[in-house]
């Protein structure tokens, strides 16, 4: 269509992206490349990988010709995905509309105006995978697909609780012995785990049989009957979860020749180090498409911040890439590493780049030919990398709370350093608390002997001196210890099951979930007996609320939806902006568990007394009141649609990842007061740990074979790679904070100690590199 000297142009005059050779040559070089040719690219934090991907989807549409449809692009989350497509449907409009308004491109109006931009195969790999299913199915409707959000919540149902086998000895010793553990475990734990084996079967395309078969242990054969009655349930109604649709979308890409894949181009993969084989094989098949039809793949992402190995993620597939693609389509990509931040300033990009080589064996697991990230000129701030440590928690909370008032609604932290004075202070016009993020390796509120974490003491010391900063923490506890959520379950199971009635008519509820009942039942008849004038209302609502439906025949089903809906004005904690969030997830919940239940999550009212039907209410209760009081229903951020978006986000590191903020707060170590071995996993591991463990013992029966390092390496190995994912979030701002026993040490026994730690610059032999934490500025 036109030339890319005239791309290239527009590019600059109407995006405002550089990306000429002699400004940037390695986004130049990924962006030029022909349609034919296969690339292998390493993008580092904040190199511009999302901008790369849409330009280059647009040149290959307006130099090279090729049709959007097809394009296929695909990402790791929805959130993701939805970005890049709603800017390169944006962007290509942009660039479109300018040709057409320039005489020098007449000759080509009609098929700029043909160009339709959505037409692009935009997504994840699920929900690309379920689209095509979908259009090429012939007989029956096509199966419909759980999330991962009650996947748990089924196979406590149909794979543990319908069988007691909550109580079986022999599982529970085979699910230790096969994590490399000897913690005691709930039904939820049992449930994940059973998940996990049941992943990485289809993930790392495992012989199930043989897989159990191997093992000796009288458990193995109990959690085979677990996942295949948990395997055949969904089946036998139709359902897939994910790793079931991308085995069946492989199955269908060997046999069949798919609508909408067959005129495939370009296979553009972003996220590709958190790829597993089964991911691998069905990107691969549809390259082989994509080549005969002369076109190519293209893989993008960064080995140094794969953070997904317990979501059966392999990063070697990403690392020999190159070597793999070779073997498979006898091709050699061409390597293109984005090197260049454009997100942080010179200091935190140094501080990443220090950070990510400490560790000497680590550098054994990198991609060959990576350089270290460089800043972006435009990026020169002067801020150095700062730390607050301190004696005890508490204290480190009350200090933290000031510097993140100060620098929100305060005048302004200031900061002297090197002969400059600096002042760390949100822009009041165009900032918010939302432009803060803490990041920690989990964001719960509580440890496991009940204590306060430094995310709930944070929380209550920025409550106690402005209120007016929201804190957004919905990992902070499980769904069903939330308070409004609490008070709305125990509301609704008063009104389906007034004083217990039915609940008490069968005794096979773990006791754990009755427990959680009552609890809840408790706290909902509190609230409403405080409401003051309301609370005659509200257990009139109770008492009568079958009475709002309008009953044409002896039976009625009343979706638990629709009650919900016609309760929430009697809480309206729940309406405020984080409680949508809890309530979009309850929604959820009850919206994907009627694809299992045979009631379809309805209470059904039978006769002219709208008597509550007790099967009805007993498959609710099991289906979906049972998990979310196991805390089997997990607070999955990107299934959600609304957000807060004013608040300091309080977050795992995990979660943070695709993330960036103007000031990251980064937990290094508020937890460690000593060098206890019960929290090592998380910052200097002595085992392995649970997925490496996993790894070990189920890869053999692949085709994958045992991982070449060792699985203590590839701890360490996935420490440093979660820290550089945190150290490399901010714009502009890193803060690491921690007790002062990280830095200092401390006495025992009238001996100095220390507490090694990944994150403070420790590497795994223990040689401490930032001794004292010298290279940081306290404040």
């Amino acid at each position: 269509m036109i030339e890319y000297s005239d791309f290239e142009k527009i590019v600059l005059e109407k995006l405002g992206r550089d990306i000429r050779i002699e400004v940037n040559e390695d986004q130049h070089n990924a962006i030029i490349s022909s349609p034919d040719t296969s690339l292998f690219i390493v993008a580092g934090p904040g190199s511009g990988k999302t901008t790369v991907m849409v330009l280059k989807i647009l040149k290959f549409i307006f130099v090279d010709g090729i049709k959007p449809s097809s394009i296929l692009a695909t990402t790791f989350t929805r959130k993701a995905a939805a970005q890049l497509k709603s800017r390169t449907v944006e962007w290509g409009n942009e660039l479109k509309s300018t040709l057409m308004e320039n005489p020098k491109h007449s000759s080509i109006n009609v098929l700029l105006e043909k160009l339709d931009f959505k037409r692009i195969i935009t997504g994840t790999l699920d929900s690309i995978a379920e689209d095509i299913l979908e259009n090429n199915h012939i007989k029956g409707p096509a199966p419909a697909i759980i999330e991962d959000l009650v996947s748990n919540a089924l196979m406590i149902k149909v794979g543990i609780l319908d069988h007691d086998r909550q109580r079986n000895k022999d599982l529970r010793g085979f699910l230790n012995h096969i994590r490399g553990s000897k913690t005691r475990l709930n039904v939820s734990m049992m449930s994940q785990i059973l998940l996990e084996i049941k992943d990485r079967i289809y993930h790392d395309r495992i012989d199930f049989e043989k897989f159990i078969n191997d093992y000796e242990h009288p458990g193995a054969k109990i959690a085979y009957d677990a996942i295949s009655d948990y395997i055949g349930d969904l089946k036998n109604r139709n359902l897939l979860d994910f790793s079931m649709l991308e085995d069946e979308f492989l199955r269908k890409l060997q046999t069949e020749r798919l609508k909408g894949l067959k005129n495939i181009k370009i296979v553009l993969v972003d996220e590709y180090q958190d790829t597993n084989l089964l991911q691998e094989t069905i990107y691969l098949k549809i390259a082989d498409v994509a080549v005969k039809n002369k076109g190519s793949i293209i893989v993008v992402g960064d080995d140094d911040q794969s953070l997904y190995r317990f979501r059966g993620a392999t990063v070697d597939l990403f690392t020999d890439f190159g070597n793999r693609l070779n073997g498979y389509l006898g091709i050699n990509p061409l390597f293109v590493n984005l090197s260049k931040n454009y997100r942080s300033t010179k200091h935190i990009v140094d501080f990443c780049n220090e950070f990510i080589k400490l560790d000497k064996e680590f550098q054994n697991a990198r991609a060959e030919g990576k350089r270290s990230i460089s800043p972006s000129l435009k990026n020169s701030i002067n801020v150095p990398v700062l730390g607050m440590f301190r004696d005890d928690i508490n204290t480190l909370a009350a200090d933290l709370a000031n510097f993140i008032r100060e620098v929100s609604y305060g005048k302004g932290f200031n900061l002297d350093y090197k002969g400059g004075s600096f002042k760390i202070k949100i822009d009041e016009k165009e900032g918010s608390p939302s432009d803060i993020a803490f990041l920690c390796s989990s964001p719960l509120e509580l440890d496991f002997k009940g204590n306060s974490r430094l995310p709930i003491l944070l929380k209550d010391e920025l409550n106690k001196i402005n209120p007016q900063i929201p804190v957004f923490n919905p990992r902070g506890q499980s769904l069903g210890r939330i308070p409004v959520i609490e008070i709305l379950c125990g509301i609704l199971l008063e009104c389906i099951d007034p004083g217990c009635k039915i609940q008490n008519t069968f005794g096979r509820l773990p006791q754990n979930a009755v427990f959680r009942f009552k609890i809840w039942r408790s706290k909902a008849l509190k609230y409403i007996d405080d409401k003051g004038d309301k609370s005659e209302e509200m257990h009139a609502f109770i008492d009568t609320w079958r009475s709002y439906f309008q009953i044409k025949e002896d039976k009625m089903e009343v979706p638990l939806v629709e009650l919900i809906y016609k309760m929430v004005k009697w809480i309206p904690e729940i309406l405020d902006e984080e409680g949508l969030v809890y309530l979009e997830i309850i929604i959820k919940t009850i919206t994907q568990t009627s694809l299992f239940s045979d009631f379809k999550s309805n209470i059904i009212l039978n006769g002219r007394n709208r008597d509550i039907d007790q099967d009805s209410v007993i498959e609710v209760m099991w289906n979906i009141f049972v998990p979310i009081a196991l805390g089997a229903i997990n607070l999955d951020l990107d299934v959600l649609e609304n957000l807060p978006q004013n608040g300091i986000n309080i977050m795992s590191i995990h979660q943070s990842k695709g993330l960036e903020f103007p000031i990251v707060i980064v937990d290094v170590g508020s937890d460690f007061k000593m060098n206890y071995a019960n929290h090592a996993f998380k910052r200097f591991p002595g085992t392995p740990g649970k997925s490496c463990t996993l790894e070990d013992n189920m890869r053999k029966f692949s085709k994958l074979g045992i991982p070449k390092r060792g699985a203590l390496d590839r701890a360490f190995d996935d420490l440093i790679r979660q820290y550089f994912v945190a150290f490399s979030r901010p714009q502009g701002l890193l803060l690491l904070v921690g007790l002062n026993s990280l830095k200092d040490g401390y006495f025992f026994n009238n001996a100095l100690r220390y507490v090694p730690n990944v994150a403070t610059g420790w590497d795994r032999d223990g040689e401490w590199h930032w001794e004292g934490l010298n290279n940081l500025f306290h404040i």
